[in-house]
Protein backbone atom coordinates (compact mmCIF):
# COMPACT_ATOMS: atom_id res chain seq x y z
CA UNK A 1 0.00 0.00 0.00
CA UNK A 2 2.77 2.49 0.50
CA UNK A 3 3.99 3.09 -3.27
CA UNK A 4 0.10 3.87 -3.87
CA UNK A 5 0.27 5.97 -1.02
CA UNK A 6 3.29 8.12 -1.88
CA UNK A 7 1.92 8.72 -5.46
CA UNK A 8 -1.75 9.24 -5.18
CA UNK A 9 -1.91 12.72 -4.59
CA UNK A 10 0.43 12.60 -7.83
CA UNK A 11 -1.91 10.66 -9.68
CA UNK A 12 -4.62 12.97 -8.81
CA UNK A 13 -3.19 15.60 -10.35
CA UNK A 14 -2.07 14.19 -13.00
CA UNK A 15 -5.30 13.24 -13.92
CA UNK A 16 -6.77 16.46 -13.49
CA UNK A 17 -7.46 18.12 -17.30
CA UNK A 18 -5.85 21.36 -17.60
CA UNK A 19 -7.27 24.38 -17.29
CA UNK A 20 -6.74 25.46 -20.62
CA UNK A 21 -8.82 22.52 -21.33
CA UNK A 22 -11.25 23.09 -19.20
CA UNK A 23 -11.71 26.73 -20.85
CA UNK A 24 -11.76 25.01 -24.34
CA UNK A 25 -14.43 23.04 -23.57
CA UNK A 26 -16.25 25.73 -21.47
CA UNK A 27 -15.97 27.63 -24.59
CA UNK A 28 -17.01 25.06 -27.10
CA UNK A 29 -20.51 24.42 -25.09
CA UNK A 30 -21.17 28.17 -24.72
CA UNK A 31 -20.44 28.85 -28.15
CA UNK A 32 -22.68 25.95 -29.26
CA UNK A 33 -25.55 27.27 -26.84
CA UNK A 34 -24.88 30.64 -28.06
CA UNK A 35 -25.03 29.33 -31.94
CA UNK A 36 -28.64 27.78 -30.55
CA UNK A 37 -30.06 30.14 -28.66
CA UNK A 38 -29.84 32.77 -31.78
CA UNK A 39 -30.77 30.35 -34.43
CA UNK A 40 -27.32 30.74 -36.05
CA UNK A 41 -25.97 27.32 -35.42
CA UNK A 42 -26.63 23.74 -35.95
CA UNK A 43 -27.06 21.28 -32.81
CA UNK A 44 -23.57 20.04 -34.38
CA UNK A 45 -22.22 16.18 -33.47
CA UNK A 46 -23.27 14.75 -30.55
CA UNK A 47 -20.54 13.32 -28.59
CA UNK A 48 -20.29 11.98 -25.06
CA UNK A 49 -19.55 13.55 -21.80
CA UNK A 50 -16.03 14.19 -20.79
CA UNK A 51 -15.15 12.28 -17.56
CA UNK A 52 -11.32 11.91 -18.41
CA UNK A 53 -9.28 14.41 -16.63
CA UNK A 54 -12.54 15.12 -14.76
CA UNK A 55 -13.01 17.74 -17.58
CA UNK A 56 -16.94 18.03 -17.51
CA UNK A 57 -17.09 18.58 -13.61
CA UNK A 58 -14.13 21.24 -13.70
CA UNK A 59 -17.00 22.80 -16.36
CA UNK A 60 -19.30 22.37 -14.03
CA UNK A 61 -17.27 24.03 -11.09
CA UNK A 62 -16.38 26.96 -13.37
CA UNK A 63 -19.66 27.75 -14.48
CA UNK A 64 -21.24 27.51 -10.65
CA UNK A 65 -18.67 30.16 -9.87
CA UNK A 66 -19.25 32.48 -12.12
CA UNK A 67 -23.45 31.99 -11.67
CA UNK A 68 -22.57 32.72 -8.39
CA UNK A 69 -20.61 35.94 -8.50
CA UNK A 70 -22.99 37.19 -11.31
CA UNK A 71 -26.22 36.96 -9.26
CA UNK A 72 -24.79 38.84 -6.50
CA UNK A 73 -23.00 41.14 -8.55
CA UNK A 74 -26.36 41.80 -10.30
CA UNK A 75 -28.31 42.11 -6.82
CA UNK A 76 -26.11 45.10 -5.84
CA UNK A 77 -27.11 46.70 -8.98
CA UNK A 78 -31.00 46.10 -8.46
CA UNK A 79 -30.89 47.21 -4.92
CA UNK A 80 -30.66 50.82 -5.64
CA UNK A 81 -33.36 49.87 -8.12
CA UNK A 82 -35.34 48.49 -5.35
CA UNK A 83 -34.74 51.41 -3.35
CA UNK A 84 -36.08 53.88 -5.48
CA UNK A 85 -39.23 51.89 -6.07
CA UNK A 86 -39.74 50.96 -2.80
CA UNK A 87 -39.22 54.20 -1.10
CA UNK A 88 -37.50 55.76 1.65
CA UNK A 89 -39.29 54.27 4.19
CA UNK A 90 -38.40 50.55 3.36
CA UNK A 91 -36.17 48.84 5.26
CA UNK A 92 -32.92 47.45 4.03
CA UNK A 93 -34.58 43.97 4.24
CA UNK A 94 -37.54 45.27 2.23
CA UNK A 95 -35.25 45.92 -0.04
CA UNK A 96 -32.57 42.66 -0.55
CA UNK A 97 -35.81 40.47 -0.51
CA UNK A 98 -36.71 42.75 -3.37
CA UNK A 99 -33.75 42.48 -5.14
CA UNK A 100 -33.91 38.71 -4.66
CA UNK A 101 -36.69 37.83 -6.14
CA UNK A 102 -36.08 40.27 -9.17
CA UNK A 103 -32.71 38.01 -9.50
CA UNK A 104 -34.80 34.79 -9.09
CA UNK A 105 -37.67 36.07 -11.85
CA UNK A 106 -34.74 36.57 -14.13
CA UNK A 107 -32.85 33.49 -13.51
CA UNK A 108 -36.27 31.48 -13.76
CA UNK A 109 -37.10 33.26 -17.09
CA UNK A 110 -33.88 32.93 -18.67
CA UNK A 111 -33.83 29.55 -18.11
CA UNK A 112 -37.49 29.17 -18.91
CA UNK A 113 -36.62 30.67 -22.59
CA UNK A 114 -33.23 28.52 -22.90
CA UNK A 115 -34.89 25.32 -22.14
CA UNK A 116 -37.92 26.03 -24.45
CA UNK A 117 -35.06 27.13 -27.80
CA UNK A 118 -33.14 24.29 -26.91
CA UNK A 119 -35.00 21.42 -25.76
CA UNK A 120 -38.25 20.61 -27.89
CA UNK A 121 -35.91 20.95 -30.74
CA UNK A 122 -34.19 17.35 -29.97
CA UNK A 123 -35.69 14.91 -31.84
CA UNK A 124 -35.51 12.71 -28.91
CA UNK A 125 -37.96 14.84 -27.28
CA UNK A 126 -41.74 12.99 -28.24
CA UNK A 127 -43.02 10.56 -27.49
CA UNK A 128 -41.82 9.89 -23.70
CA UNK A 129 -40.75 6.62 -25.65
CA UNK A 130 -37.83 7.82 -27.17
CA UNK A 131 -36.24 8.93 -23.62
CA UNK A 132 -35.37 5.19 -23.57
CA UNK A 133 -35.47 3.49 -26.71
CA UNK A 134 -31.65 3.94 -27.03
CA UNK A 135 -30.87 3.05 -23.96
CA UNK A 136 -28.93 -0.04 -24.65
CA UNK A 137 -27.14 0.69 -27.54
CA UNK A 138 -25.40 3.59 -25.65
CA UNK A 139 -26.72 6.77 -27.55
CA UNK A 140 -28.46 7.95 -24.47
CA UNK A 141 -25.15 9.17 -23.30
CA UNK A 142 -24.65 10.96 -26.49
CA UNK A 143 -25.17 15.02 -25.91
CA UNK A 144 -24.62 18.29 -28.30
CA UNK A 145 -22.60 21.62 -27.13
CA UNK A 146 -25.86 23.14 -26.85
CA UNK A 147 -27.70 20.59 -24.90
CA UNK A 148 -24.64 19.70 -22.74
CA UNK A 149 -24.20 23.69 -21.99
CA UNK A 150 -27.88 23.73 -20.79
CA UNK A 151 -27.59 20.68 -18.82
CA UNK A 152 -24.12 21.79 -16.75
CA UNK A 153 -25.71 25.86 -16.56
CA UNK A 154 -28.60 24.36 -14.75
CA UNK A 155 -27.05 22.21 -12.31
CA UNK A 156 -24.75 25.21 -11.81
CA UNK A 157 -27.51 27.63 -11.51
CA UNK A 158 -28.46 25.63 -8.18
CA UNK A 159 -25.48 24.40 -6.81
CA UNK A 160 -25.02 28.13 -6.40
CA UNK A 161 -28.32 28.38 -5.13
CA UNK A 162 -27.55 26.03 -2.35
CA UNK A 163 -24.96 28.35 -1.07
CA UNK A 164 -27.12 31.54 -1.62
CA UNK A 165 -29.82 30.50 0.24
CA UNK A 166 -26.93 30.29 3.75
CA UNK A 167 -26.74 34.05 2.98
CA UNK A 168 -30.10 35.35 2.24
CA UNK A 169 -32.89 36.33 5.07
CA UNK A 170 -33.67 32.74 6.08
CA UNK A 171 -37.59 31.93 5.14
CA UNK A 172 -39.56 29.69 6.84
CA UNK A 173 -39.28 26.55 3.78
CA UNK A 174 -35.56 27.29 4.04
CA UNK A 175 -34.94 22.99 4.32
CA UNK A 176 -37.08 22.19 2.25
CA UNK A 177 -35.47 24.50 -0.63
CA UNK A 178 -32.05 23.13 0.76
CA UNK A 179 -33.55 19.73 -0.16
CA UNK A 180 -35.22 20.59 -3.10
CA UNK A 181 -31.83 22.30 -4.19
CA UNK A 182 -29.92 19.51 -3.43
CA UNK A 183 -31.72 17.07 -5.00
CA UNK A 184 -32.00 19.04 -8.28
CA UNK A 185 -28.23 19.29 -8.64
CA UNK A 186 -28.06 15.06 -7.40
CA UNK A 187 -30.65 14.02 -9.61
CA UNK A 188 -29.03 16.62 -12.88
CA UNK A 189 -25.57 14.83 -11.57
CA UNK A 190 -26.87 10.87 -11.46
CA UNK A 191 -28.91 11.60 -14.76
CA UNK A 192 -25.84 12.94 -16.87
CA UNK A 193 -23.49 10.33 -15.54
CA UNK A 194 -25.26 7.46 -16.24
CA UNK A 195 -27.17 8.69 -19.84
CA UNK A 196 -30.82 9.69 -18.22
CA UNK A 197 -29.79 13.19 -19.88
CA UNK A 198 -33.37 13.05 -22.18
CA UNK A 199 -35.33 12.64 -19.23
CA UNK A 200 -33.89 14.99 -17.23
CA UNK A 201 -33.81 17.87 -19.84
CA UNK A 202 -37.76 17.44 -20.15
CA UNK A 203 -37.98 18.14 -16.03
CA UNK A 204 -36.13 21.19 -16.15
CA UNK A 205 -38.40 22.48 -18.98
CA UNK A 206 -40.95 21.81 -16.69
CA UNK A 207 -40.51 23.20 -13.49
CA UNK A 208 -39.06 26.26 -14.16
CA UNK A 209 -42.09 28.85 -15.78
CA UNK A 210 -44.37 29.04 -12.60
CA UNK A 211 -41.55 30.65 -10.23
CA UNK A 212 -41.33 33.43 -13.01
CA UNK A 213 -45.15 34.87 -11.97
CA UNK A 214 -44.55 33.95 -8.63
CA UNK A 215 -41.58 36.21 -8.17
CA UNK A 216 -42.71 38.91 -10.23
CA UNK A 217 -46.46 38.86 -7.79
CA UNK A 218 -43.57 39.20 -4.63
CA UNK A 219 -41.59 41.92 -6.40
CA UNK A 220 -45.52 44.11 -7.02
CA UNK A 221 -46.46 42.93 -3.49
CA UNK A 222 -43.22 44.90 -2.01
CA UNK A 223 -44.07 47.54 -4.19
CA UNK A 224 -48.18 47.65 -2.92
CA UNK A 225 -47.31 47.54 0.63
CA UNK A 226 -44.31 50.48 0.59
CA UNK A 227 -46.26 52.91 -1.23
CA UNK A 228 -50.05 52.69 -1.05
CA UNK A 229 -53.14 55.26 -2.93
CA UNK A 230 -52.93 54.75 -6.35
CA UNK A 231 -49.98 53.44 -7.46
CA UNK A 232 -50.55 50.09 -4.44
CA UNK A 233 -53.48 49.19 -5.25
CA UNK A 234 -52.25 48.75 -8.90
CA UNK A 235 -49.20 47.11 -7.73
CA UNK A 236 -52.14 44.67 -5.41
CA UNK A 237 -54.05 43.81 -8.35
CA UNK A 238 -51.29 42.58 -10.45
CA UNK A 239 -49.64 40.92 -8.05
CA UNK A 240 -52.73 39.02 -7.57
CA UNK A 241 -53.32 38.55 -11.39
CA UNK A 242 -49.54 37.16 -11.42
CA UNK A 243 -50.32 34.82 -8.35
CA UNK A 244 -53.32 33.62 -10.00
CA UNK A 245 -51.50 32.42 -13.09
CA UNK A 246 -48.46 31.09 -10.67
CA UNK A 247 -50.91 28.84 -9.30
CA UNK A 248 -52.30 27.41 -12.29
CA UNK A 249 -48.89 27.53 -14.60
CA UNK A 250 -47.76 25.13 -11.02
CA UNK A 251 -50.77 22.86 -11.38
CA UNK A 252 -50.19 22.25 -15.14
CA UNK A 253 -46.69 21.44 -15.11
CA UNK A 254 -45.30 20.19 -12.15
CA UNK A 255 -48.58 18.43 -10.96
CA UNK A 256 -50.23 17.72 -14.22
CA UNK A 257 -47.48 16.86 -16.65
CA UNK A 258 -44.59 15.78 -14.72
CA UNK A 259 -46.07 13.37 -12.85
CA UNK A 260 -46.57 11.60 -16.08
CA UNK A 261 -42.35 12.09 -16.43
CA UNK A 262 -42.29 10.15 -13.12
CA UNK A 263 -44.62 7.81 -14.48
CA UNK A 264 -42.41 7.34 -17.61
CA UNK A 265 -39.19 6.46 -16.00
CA UNK A 266 -40.41 4.34 -13.35
CA UNK A 267 -42.71 2.25 -15.33
CA UNK A 268 -41.96 3.22 -19.08
CA UNK A 269 -38.37 2.83 -19.27
CA UNK A 270 -38.83 -0.71 -17.68
CA UNK A 271 -39.84 -1.78 -21.18
CA UNK A 272 -36.56 -1.22 -23.00
CA UNK A 273 -33.51 -2.50 -20.66
CA UNK A 274 -33.02 -3.56 -16.82
CA UNK A 275 -33.37 -1.07 -14.15
CA UNK A 276 -30.03 -1.29 -12.66
CA UNK A 277 -28.95 0.90 -9.27
CA UNK A 278 -28.10 4.00 -11.31
CA UNK A 279 -32.10 3.78 -12.66
CA UNK A 280 -33.12 3.06 -9.14
CA UNK A 281 -31.43 6.19 -7.70
CA UNK A 282 -32.90 8.47 -10.64
CA UNK A 283 -36.43 7.27 -10.26
CA UNK A 284 -36.03 7.59 -6.17
CA UNK A 285 -34.94 11.30 -6.65
CA UNK A 286 -37.64 11.62 -9.14
CA UNK A 287 -39.93 10.78 -6.66
CA UNK A 288 -38.23 13.01 -3.77
CA UNK A 289 -38.79 16.10 -5.86
CA UNK A 290 -42.30 15.33 -7.06
CA UNK A 291 -43.16 14.75 -3.38
CA UNK A 292 -41.26 18.39 -2.53
CA UNK A 293 -44.36 19.79 -5.35
CA UNK A 294 -47.20 17.95 -3.46
CA UNK A 295 -46.28 19.31 -0.36
CA UNK A 296 -45.43 23.02 -1.49
CA UNK A 297 -49.08 23.22 -3.84
CA UNK A 298 -50.98 21.95 -0.50
CA UNK A 299 -49.47 25.67 1.18
CA UNK A 300 -50.75 27.34 -2.15
CA UNK A 301 -54.30 25.42 -1.66
CA UNK A 302 -53.90 26.29 1.92
CA UNK A 303 -52.94 30.04 1.57
CA UNK A 304 -55.60 30.26 -1.37
CA UNK A 305 -58.40 29.03 0.67
CA UNK A 306 -57.77 31.19 3.65
CA UNK A 307 -57.58 34.14 1.59
CA UNK A 308 -61.11 33.26 -0.19
CA UNK A 309 -62.87 32.85 3.17
CA UNK A 310 -61.17 35.65 5.22
CA UNK A 311 -60.54 39.59 4.13
CA UNK A 312 -57.62 39.87 6.01
CA UNK A 313 -54.15 39.52 4.90
CA UNK A 314 -52.43 35.62 5.22
CA UNK A 315 -48.70 35.14 5.23
CA UNK A 316 -46.80 33.49 2.41
CA UNK A 317 -45.95 30.64 2.78
CA UNK A 318 -42.18 31.63 1.87
CA UNK A 319 -41.93 34.46 4.56
CA UNK A 320 -39.33 35.32 6.71
CA UNK A 321 -38.57 33.99 10.40
CA UNK A 322 -40.79 34.67 12.49
CA UNK A 323 -38.08 35.99 14.56
CA UNK A 324 -38.35 39.03 12.33
CA UNK A 325 -42.22 39.81 12.33
CA UNK A 326 -42.00 43.51 11.14
CA UNK A 327 -40.17 42.13 8.23
CA UNK A 328 -42.83 39.14 7.50
CA UNK A 329 -43.79 39.53 3.43
CA UNK A 330 -47.46 38.99 2.55
CA UNK A 331 -47.89 37.63 -0.67
CA UNK A 332 -51.49 36.51 -1.13
CA UNK A 333 -54.31 39.07 -2.33
CA UNK A 334 -55.26 41.45 0.01
CA UNK A 335 -59.19 42.62 -0.47
CA UNK A 336 -59.18 46.49 -1.50
CA UNK A 337 -61.18 48.27 1.18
Amino acid sequence: HRPFEMTSSRTMTQDLASLSAVMAETSRILCAFGGKLFGVESEGKLRAPLFDGHTDLLVFALLSLGLFFANWSLRLAVEPVARMLLGKTSTKAKVQKFAQSALEMVFYGAFTVFGILVVPGQEWFWPSERWWSDYNSGKMMLISDALKAYYLLYAARYSQGIVSVLIEHKRKDFWEMQVHHVVTVALITVSYIYGWNRVGSVVMVLLDPADVPLHAAKMCKYIADARGGRVGKACQTAADVFFVIFMLLFAVMRLGLYPYVVWSAHIEAAAYFHFGRDAYVCVVLLYLLLGLQVYWFALILKVAIRVVRSDGVVEDVRSDDEEEEEEVEKLEPKKNK
